[in-house]
C-alpha cells in the first residue's frame, strides 16, 4: 500500500470497508450481470491489448529456466525496508539476476528497479527515503469527499511514477523480456473482485506502452477510498471491451508468484520427486513485520473493526508466504524470506503515513539485514507468534 493520509481517516476507511464486507460476506448481493460497465467513453480509459495480462497461468512459452525469483510485498512506507534490503544484498556480492520479479502495491513500484538490477539501487534509495506527502497525494476539500471516488487526488503520485519510468528504462525492460525474463505486477479489479496479473515486460514491448505501464503501477498502489481507482478497458473472450476499475493489488494478495513460475522451474518432468533447492531459489521480501504491533483496543465499533482489519491483512500476508513455501517445495525450489524484525520500533501513525525520517530508518534496517548474509528465514511464519507484551 502507498504511504497515505492520517491514521484517523485510514481507520475510518478500513472500518467501513470491513463492516460492508461483514454484512455482504461472500454473497453476490443479488447481482447476476458481472460485466455491466460496457465501455462508452473510450477516450477516458486505457484500452488493454490482448496478451498483457496473465490469463494462462500454466503456459511456460517464452520463459527461460526459473532459477532465481523475487516477490515484493505491499506495505506502504515499509517499502523503504525492501529497498534497503536489496541494496545491502547487492553489497554482499551475492545478489543474482532475477529471472522473474513480482510486486504488489508499494512492491510494484520497487519491482522495475529490482528487475533491472543493482545499477538502480541508488535511484530506488532516493525515491523511497526522500518522498514526501506532497509527492504522493493532494487532499480534496472535505465537503466534496462524499461525492468523489476518493479522499485525495493521486495526481502527484502519477507524476512521480512518470518521472521515474523513463523511455530508456522501458527499453531495457523490453529487452530483458525478450530474453525470457518476466516482470509481473498485481492489481485488483473492483468490478470482478479478483486479482489481475500484468505482464509488464509485454507492456514495455508495446509501441507507446509507457502510459499503460505507468497507469498499471498507479492502479496497483492506489488504496481504495484514499486514492481513486484507475479505469481500464479490458478485452472479453468475444472481442468486445468492458470497463473495469482497478485498485490496490494488496486488497486481494499481499504478495504473489504465478503458478507458471513453478511450472517453469519443474522443467519437462513435473510431478517427479525433486530435491529442495535443486531447481533454484524463491526470495520473498516483506515490506513490514509479520505480526502487527499489539496495543489496547477501546470497546467502540470503529476501533474494534480497525483492529480486526489489521489482523486480517497481516494474517493474509503470512498465509501467502505459506502458499509460496509449499509451491516452492513441490517444484524443487529453495524458499527464502525476510521481514522487519518484530522488536524494531516504528514511530509512525499508520503504515500509510509519510515520514522521511522513519523511511530512512527502515531503509537502514533493511540494508543491515541485506548485508548480514543476507539474513534469510527458510520456513514460513507460525500461525501465531510468541505472546506479545501489551503496553497499557
Amino acid at each position: 500500500m502507498v504511504p497515505l493520509l492520517s491514521g484517523r481517516l485510514l481507520r475510518l476507511g478500513l472500518s467501513v470497508l470491513l463492516a460492508l464486507t461483514a454484512v455482504s460476506g461472500c454473497q453476490p448481493l443479488g447481482r447476476q450481470t458481472v460485466f455491466a460497465n460496457t465501455v462508452r467513453n473510450a477516450e477516458r480509459t486505457h484500452v488493454v491489448p490482448a496478451g498483457v495480462t496473465l490469463c494462462d497461468s500454466c503456459s511456460t512459452a517464452g520463459l527461460r529456466p526459473q532459477r532465481n525469483v523475487l516477490a515484493l510485498s505491499s506495505g506502504g512506507l515499509y517499502g523503504a525496508y525492501s529497498t534497503g534490503f536489496l541494496s545491502g544484498w547487492t553489497k554482499t556480492g551475492t545478489r543474482p539476476e532475477f529471472d522473474t520479479v513480482t510486486g504488489v502495491s508499494v512492491g510494484s513500484l520497487i519491482a522495475p528497479f529490482a528487475f533491472l538490477g543493482s545499477d538502480y539501487d541508488g535511484i530506488a534509495m532516493e525515491l523511497y527515503t526522500g518522498v514526501r506527502a506532497e509527492h504522493v497525494f493532494k487532499m480534496r476539500t472535505w465537503v466534496t469527499i462524499p461525492f468523489k471516488d476518493a479522499a485525495a487526488s493521486s495526481g502527484p503520485l502519477k507524476k512521480l511514477i512518470e518521472s521515474q519510468i523513463t523511455p530508456d528504462m522501458l527499453t531495457q525492460i523490453a529487452a530483458e523480456h525478450a530474453k525470457g525474463r518476466r516482470l509481473y505486477v498485481a492489481t485488483t479489479s473492483l468490478d470482478t473482485r479478483r486479482t489481475v496479473i500484468w505482464d509488464m515486460g509485454a507492456i514495455a514491448s508495446l509501441a507507446g506502452g509507457r502510459e499503460l505501464f505507468c497507469s498499471v503501477l498507479l492502479a496497483s498502489s492506489s488504496v481504495p477510498g484514499m486514492l481513486p481507482p484507475v479505469p481500464f478497458m479490458m478485452p472479453r473472450p468475444d472481442g468486445s471491451l468492458v470497463s473495469e476499475l482497478h485498485s490496490d493489488g494488496g486488497i486481494t494478495t499481499q504478495l504473489f508468484l504465478p503458478s507458471v513460475i513453478f511450472r517453469a522451474a519443474e522443467g519437462e518432468t513435473p510431478g517427479v520427486p525433486v530435491v529442495p533447492g535443486a531447481n533454484g531459489n524463491v526470495y520473498a521480501i516483506i515490506s513490514g513485520k509479520l505480526y502487527p504491533d499489539p496495543s489496547p483496543v477501546r470497546r467502540k465499533v470503529l476501533p474494534i473493526l480497525g483492529a480486526t482489519t489489521e489482523s486480517l491483512l497481516y494474517a493474509h500476508c503470512r498465509a501467502e508466504l505459506g502458499n509460496i513455501y509449499r509451491q516452492s517445495r513441490l517444484s524443487g525450489m529453495r524458499f527464502h524470506f525476510t521481514a522487519l524484525e518484530s522488536g524494531i520500533v516504528v514511530r509512525s501513525e499508520t503504515p500509510m503515513s509519510i515520514d522521511p525520517a522513519v523511511m530512512q530508518m527502515l531503509y537502514r534496517e533493511g540494508e543491515r539485514n541485506g548485508l548480514a548474509g543476507p539474513h534469510w528465514q527458510f520456513v514460513p511464519p507460525d500461525l501465531c507468534s510468541p505472546p506479545p507484551h501489551i503496553t497499557p
